[in-house]
């Protein structure tokens, strides 16, 4: 790069660089399709499965319905309105996303057992599981019709106060957000497609499970490796036209524009309304489950083996989280270089970044495993290592990425590039000195936000982790069919004390450093 002007530039060198990026994103997962159907049971998903899929399906479209029910008019609400406990309520409405499901499954679990046969019926299958997810798709929704609301400017706002009053602020806000909504509520219901924990936990078969039961259980490799392709191409049916529908829209909302946003405003009613609102939805989908996790913690003798749990995994824990954050960060913050000022390339990254995201983590994963089994010995550190177990998470995640990434990328005015040829500064002291310090608090909080999540996905961990190398989430998760409640119980309140940590510390330093 000749000179700092080549950083506003366009060219096929855009278009390879971002190929690259997305071709090394795809790679675990393409060998996978070839095995899979290579054996001789052809094309058989085994016996079940079709009725499985069908349950994941039915589960996913009621999660997708009632995320965009809640989470829709709560993120527009919380974009424009202040009211009491705001940090509060949205950290524990958020804390969800950053925690493995199927501890909300074994907390709803535990609190039916205490209230009785009749609930804990009640509370199961079909039910349950739309339960305990919809408690990761709410705060998802949420938070990008907030961001899609943050982007309607201040004098729209006051138009609308002025033309009718709060509620046509409401209406006509309800309106901008809800193409946004309706997309990403989708995207949250195909996100569940490939959760396993809940179905296993409640008593309902899931594509997720049963492919997770084939590999660990029956450890049949070809036919987990058949049923992951169906749900892969399954997923793909509904998430490529969402993506070609919403990456034009999201691309115009989700990256920064110059325009005045509103300030949030104080409206008694409705401030106080909305507070009770994200009470409700706190209560019912994190503080319940969190009670039912902190009953059988009345049992004595458990905590000693849950620290001892802690300090054998911690550091395989936090190795695959740092690792997962910072490959991702990397990867997403080079795509977002290469998508640089170019609309078209920002939409078509954006699209395949969402189809990506879509795609069940056990694919990738069983890939891995079958280019481990048929590779030498000298690729185990690359295939067979914690680093084979950071690179999947990164990959699993590395869309998210790609939004901040990009989002950073835009953020920054082209005029420094051009003020910085103009005085004749290198291309290396411009990024020594201008384009990483610029970049560093956005990196540093999707590298945050990043591990966070990689710290909950124990499907991945479960299908690569080197022998003795679990993490914490996974110890909870192995151990939770045949240990005592008591020690379940104390597994997962430390787990939750430890994310709701992190949790504030990222919102802290998020509101610091990009208010």
């Amino acid at each position: 790069m000749r000179n700092t002007l080549r950083t506003n530039s366009t060219g096929t060198w855009r278009w390879w660089g971002a190929i690259g990026i997305f071709g090394i994103a795809l790679a675990p997962a393409l060998p996978l399709f070839w095995q899979a159907f290579a054996s001789r049971d052809g094309w058989l998903a085994g016996r079940g499965f079709p009725s499985a899929l069908f349950n994941s399906f039915q589960v996913a479209l009621a999660v997708a319905a009632l995320s965009l029910l809640i989470g829709l008019p709560l993120g527009v609400a919380t974009a424009l309105y202040e009211f009491p406990g705001r940090g509060s309520l949205l950290a524990v409405v958020t804390m969800p996303i950053l925690v493995p499901s199927f501890l909300w499954a074994i907390g709803w679990s535990a609190l039916t057992a205490h209230l009785g046969p009749d609930v804990t019926a009640a509370l199961s299958g079909h039910t349950g599981c739309v339960v305990v997810l919809l408690a990761a798709a709410i705060p998802l929704v949420l938070w990008v019709c907030h961001a899609a609301t943050r982007n309607i400017s201040g004098s729209q706002i006051e138009a609308a106060r002025l033309a009718g009053g709060e509620r046509t602020v409401l209406k006509y806000a309800i309106a901008h957000v809800a193409f946004s909504g309706v997309l990403v509520a989708s995207l949250a219901g195909v996100l569940t497609l490939a959760d396993p924990g809940p179905g296993l936990i409640l008593g309902l078969r899931t594509a997720a499970s049963e492919i997770l039961t084939s590999f660990a259980a029956r450890y049949d490799f070809n036919l987990a490796g058949r049923q992951c392709v169906y749900l892969t191409l399954a997923v793909l049916m509904l998430a490529i036209p969402m993506a070609i529908v919403a990456a034009p829209r999201l691309t115009a909302e989700l990256l920064p524009r110059q325009v005045r946003s509103g300030q949030r405003s104080w409206h008694a009613s409705v401030s106080w309304v909305l507070a009770l609102g994200l009470f409700a939805v706190g209560l019912a989908f994190v503080i319940l489950p969190w009670l039912g996790l902190s009953l059988p913690l009345t049992q004595s003798g458990h905590w000693s083996r849950a620290l001892q749990e802690v300090r054998r995994t911690w550091l395989d824990t936090v190795i695959y989280a740092v690792g997962a954050g910072s490959i991702a960060t990397i990867l997403g913050f080079l795509l977002g270089f290469f998508a640089g000022k170019n609309h078209r390339l920002q939409v078509v990254s954006l699209g395949v970044a969402l189809a990506l995201f879509a795609i069940p983590p056990s694919q990738a994963s069983l890939g891995v495993i079958y280019l481990s089994t048929n590779s030498p010995a000298w690729t185990d550190d690359l295939l067979r290592s914690r680093l084979t177990v950071c690179f999947a998470l990164s990959i699993r995640f590395f869309p998210i990425a790609v939004v901040l990434g990009m989002r950073a990328w835009n953020s920054m005015s082209p005029s420094w590039a051009q003020a910085a040829y103009l005085h004749g500064v290198s291309p290396v002291r411009y990024g020594r000195m201008v384009v990483i310090p610029f970049l560093a608090p956005h990196a540093a909080i999707a590298g945050l936000l990043i591990a966070l999540l990689a710290t909950a996905e124990i499907g991945t961990v479960l299908l690569l982790q080197p022998p003795g190398h679990g993490s914490f989430p996974l110890a909870i998760f192995t151990v939770m069919a045949n240990a005592p409640e008591g020690l379940v119980a104390s597994l997962c309140f430390l787990y939750l004390v430890l994310a709701t940590i992190l949790l504030t510390g990222v919102f802290s330093l998020a509101r610091r450093r990009l208010a």
